[in-house]
């Protein structure tokens, strides 16, 4: 029985190695990836030497894959492969066939592809594909080298090779030698020379820089007197050559006429050796002007303010602006006339006209004498007319926001304004009349304008918000009789206008759209 246990055991331990070893077989065969897991993609290759079934596919050193088939399509080598999902793989993918050691085994990197692609479908094909990358690219660059460097060595054999070719070089090495003695030799024997030479040339320089420089002036003046000059000889030549062209009858007047020219040539000769001598002495205006350093720059200056100034002015643009607006509780339309200048995007003065049927309010003091038994003797009457109204305001902008103060309808006063919607819409407040006797605030009015078509705006809004509308009949007359009109004289006032704008280029269209007389 004993010899029985060991051969049974022997067997046994050989059927188990056996499956095993086949257990082991079948997953090495089989994927490590399924196709849940992963997305078959395949390319095509030139070259697909060094490839084999699961040769890994990798992005950035991390396996994302492997090679699933290889076969032979035409004459180019099919390559079958299952990619991880979890890779986001493009349609503009790319496969880099690269060695992964000196033994020839090869693997593929992938680039997964731009985020704007289009994912890769199932079964889609990778199109662009590297196959000929790492050492055979390197071995071919150095096949071409070394062509290149046998190529150079025949040259060099052909050109230097036999007895005249090392006569040829040794003649060559004598004449560098004798070259650079010679150079050395001339470099020692000038350098003193030429420094002295440069030198020379510099001082030279600089001196006609600065006398150029200073007698600018005297240099243009000279010029202008050579210009007349030779004016003068050409006048004299034609006298000469029309002396030489007559008759010799003519010829002791000829002469004469040559000697009175000759004559006026020294004499403004002279004249311009005085001109020139007055405005080297620095003597009148042009004189000053050339010599006296101070004087040209105050004069500069002065032209540089100038243009400035000039240039402002033109740049200015200005607004003309129609508004009118119709009061409910007035029962009337109030008017203006504004004319904005604007130097600088954010900032303008602000000129206007306005026509206000409320009218002007002026307070006055009456005296009886003698006083009625049942008044006073010392009355105050306010008296309210029509009558056109100013305004002048300078407005300065901060973003969105425009402030402005000065005189708001004949009155101190400051205002504001607010932008919307590219300044389309405008949201205003003006606050003014603060010492007005016949009202207990100032006087607020707060409007909304919203602009369209370029040139048109709308206007709608409330006026002398804070105090309580006032009927002409309560104010008294001088009599202390009611008045029979009920006019609006002050407080809250609801209203709604319109109004249109131009500018300086639709000013100037217009303009020249008008036909003259």
């Amino acid at each position: 029985m004993k010899k029985l246990v060991t051969p049974f055991r022997v067997g046994l331990l050989v059927l188990l190695a056996g499956a095993a070893c086949l257990l082991f077989l079948s997953f090495v065969k089989k994927t490590g990836l399924d196709e849940e897991q992963s997305i078959a993609v395949h390319a095509y290759f030139s070259d697909a030497s060094g490839l084999g079934l699961k040769s890994r596919v990798q992005t950035a050193g991390i396996p994302v894959g492997e090679i699933t088939e290889i076969r032979l399509e035409g004459t180019r080598a099919r390559v079958a492969m299952r990619i991880d999902r979890q890779v986001p793989i493009k349609k503009d993918a790319a496969l880099f066939k690269r060695s992964e050691s000196m033994l020839g085994d090869y693997l593929l990197d992938l680039v997964p592809g731009s985020q704007e692609a289009e994912p890769m479908p199932e079964g889609g094909e990778i199109l662009n594909v590297m196959d000929r990358t790492g050492m055979e690219q390197t071995f071919e660059r150095m096949n071409r080298i070394a062509a290149d460097i046998q190529d150079v060595t025949a040259s060099l054999r052909e050109v230097l090779g036999g007895e005249k070719g090392a006569g040829n070089l040794q003649t060559i090495m004598e004449n560098l030698v004798t070259l650079s003695e010679t150079m050395d030799r001339t470099i020692n024997g000038a350098g003193e020379k030429l420094t002295a030479v440069l030198e020379n040339v510099e001082t030279l320089s600089a001196n006609v820089r600065d006398l150029a420089s200073s007698q600018e002036g005297d240099y243009t003046q000279i010029v202008r007197n050579i210009r007349g000059a030779t004016e003068d000889v050409r006048d004299v030549l034609a006298t000469v050559k029309q002396v030489l062209g007559s008759g010799e009858g003519e010829l002791k007047d000829s002469v004469a006429s040559l000697k009175q020219t000759l004559a006026r040539l020294d004499v403004a000769l002279t004249n311009v050796e005085n001109i020139s001598g007055k405005i080297d002495r620095g003597e009148g205006t042009l004189g000053q002007l050339i010599n006296e350093k101070e004087l040209g720059e105050d004069l500069k200056a002065t032209v540089a303010d100038a243009t400035d100034f000039v240039g402002r002015v033109v740049g200015v643009l200005t607004e003309v602006t129609l508004r009118s607006e119709y009061h409910f509780n007035q029962g009337g339309s109030k008017n203006y006339l504004r004319l904005r200048l604007i130097p600088k995007p954010d900032k303008y003065y602000l000129f206007e006209v306005v026509d206000d049927p409320r009218g002007v309010s002026e307070e006055t003091v009456v005296q009886r004498l003698p006083p009625d038994p049942d008044q006073r003797e010392l009355q105050t009457q306010i008296v309210t007319k029509r009558a056109l109204k100013f305004s002048a305001q300078f407005a300065k902008r901060y973003y969105f926001a425009t402030l402005r103060f000065g005189i708001i309808e004949s009155t101190g006063g400051v205002g504001a304004n607010l932008h919307f919607l590219d300044d389309s819409l405008a949201l205003n407040v003006d606050l003014f009349e603060f010492s007005a006797q016949n009202k207990d605030y100032p006087r607020l009015k707060a409007y909304a304008n919203y602009s369209l078509l370029g040139h048109i705006f709308f206007t709608v809004g409330i006026d002398d918000a804070l105090n309580r509308p006032v009927l002409d009949r309560d104010t008294l007359s001088v009599e202390g009789r009611e008045s029979g009109t009920r006019r609006v004289v002050s407080g809250r006032d609801f209203f709604v206008g319109a109004g249109i704008y131009f500018t300086d280029d639709d000013l100037k269209a217009i303009l020249t759209a008008v036909p003259l007389p």
